[in-house]
C-alpha cells in the first residue's frame, strides 16, 4: 500500500512539474510575442488625445472627429477590427484631410458585445440617425479593416444609405464569431435580432497547440479549411452584388490571417462598382515599419517590412484620391 501511495505522489509530482513548466512557457511566449502599444479598446486613450467628442446611444460607441479646415462634403465612418479599436489613427489622419469622421467601435465597450460575437448590425442606424441629428449631409463614406471590413460588407448590403465602402483585407463571407465558446459557437454579426449566416470554424491541431502555447499562428489555413468545408458557403456568403454604391478593396498577396487577397478578387468580381487592388509582398495589415509590431508579425500578418511599406503608401495615395472625387466640394 505505501509503495503504491509513494507511486502516486510520484505521478502527481511530475504532473505538478509539468504543469509549472508549460504554465512557464506559456507565460514567456505570451510576454515575448504580444503587440506593443496601449489597449486598442481603452477608449480614454482617443479621449485624451483631444480634438474629439464622444458619441453614445444605445448601443453605439465611439468618437466624431470634427474636419480641420474647410470641411469636404459627406462623412466617413470608420471602424478598427478584431483587436476592437475605434480606429483612432484613420480617423485622425482623414481628420486632418479636412473629413467629418465618426470612429465607432462595434464590440468591447460598455453596453456592447464583450466580444466579436453576436454583434447587431442593427446598431449603425443608430450612426445614421446620429448624423441626421447634427445636420450632416452629402455622401457617406464607411471604412472598415479585417474583421472591420467584413462588417462594412454587411452593412453596405442592408443600408442603401452608405454610398461608398473602403475596406482593406476583407472577408467576402462571414464568419463564426471570436470569443468564449464555452456556450457554443455563433455568428460575428446578428440582423434583427437573428444570426447572419456564418462559416463555422475548423482550426488544425497545430494551431490549436501552438494558440494554447501562446506562440505566434498564422490563422489563414483555419480560415481556408474553414471555407472549404463549410456546411452552407452561399448562405455565409456576403451578397455584396447587392450593393449600389461604389468601393475601393485593398489586400496584400503575403496575407497570413486569412484568405484576403481572394476575397478582394472575389467581391470586385461580384460587383463591378468595386475596385480591387492587391499589393505584392504585403500582408493582412498595412504599416510603414512593420517591425514596431513585435515578434510576431511575420507568422501571424505575412508580408516583408518592405512590401507593407509599399502597400501603406500607395493605398494611401490611392485612397486619397477616391475619396476626393467621392466628397468633391
Amino acid at each position: 500500500m505505501r509503495k503504491l501511495l509513494r507511486i502516486l505522489l510520484r505521478c502527481v509530482s511530475v504532473v505538478v512539474a509539468l504543469c509549472l513548466v508549460l504554465a512557464g512557457v506559456i507565460a514567456y511566449n505570451h510576454n515575448r510575442y504580444k503587440m506593443p502599444g496601449e489597449n486598442p479598446r481603452d477608449s480614454s486613450v482617443v479621449a485624451q488625445q483631444g480634438d474629439v467628442e464622444s458619441v453614445t446611444g444605445n448601443y453605439l460607441r465611439g468618437f466624431y472627429y470634427p474636419a480641420h479646415g474647410t470641411a469636404r462634403p459627406g462623412t466617413i465612418v470608420v471602424f478598427g477590427g478584431s483587436e476592437g479599436s475605434n480606429n483612432n489613427d484613420a480617423a485622425r489622419a482623414l481628420q486632418d484631410q479636412g473629413y467629418n469622421v465618426l470612429g465607432l467601435y462595434f464590440f468591447g465597450q460598455p453596453g456592447q458585445q464583450a466580444e466579436l460575437v453576436k454583434v447587431p448590425l442593427d446598431f449603425f442606424q443608430e450612426a445614421l440617425d446620429w448624423l441626421k441629428q447634427h445636420q450632416h449631409q452629402g455622401p457617406l463614406t464607411v471604412l472598415g479593416v479585417s474583421k472591420g471590413a467584413e462588417l462594412v460588407a454587411n452593412l453596405a448590403v442592408r443600408y442603401p444609405e452608405i454610398d461608398n465602402i473602403v475596406v482593406f483585407t476583407p472577408s467576402a463571407y462571414t464568419y463564426q464569431g471570436l470569443g468564449d465558446y464555452r456556450n457554443g459557437a455563433s455568428s460575428s454579426f446578428t440582423w434583427k435580432g437573428e444570426p447572419v449566416p456564418y462559416v463555422p470554424l475548423r482550426m488544425p491541431l497545430r494551431t490549436t497547440i501552438r494558440s494554447i502555447l501562446a506562440l505566434p499562428v498564422s490563422y489563414r489555413e483555419t480560415y481556408e479549411l474553414s471555407l472549404a468545408e463549410a456546411p452552407d458557403r452561399e448562405a455565409a456568403r456576403i451578397k455584396i452584388e447587392e450593393f449600389a454604391g461604389r468601393g475601393l478593396l485593398f489586400a496584400g498577396d503575403q496575407d497570413a490571417m486569412w484568405q484576403g487577397e481572394a476575397a478582394v478578387r472575389e467581391l470586385s468580381e461580384r460587383n463591378k462598382n468595386l475596385e480591387a487592388v492587391v499589393y505584392p509582398n504585403a500582408g493582412h495589415v498595412f504599416t510603414e515599419d512593420a517591425t514596431k509590431l513585435g515578434n510576431s508579425w511575420k507568422t501571424m500578418l505575412g508580408g516583408t517590412v518592405e512590401g507593407n511599406r509599399e502597400a501603406t503608401l500607395q493605398s494611401r495615395t490611392l485612397l486619397k484620391e477616391r475619396l476626393a472625387a467621392w466628397h468633391a466640394k
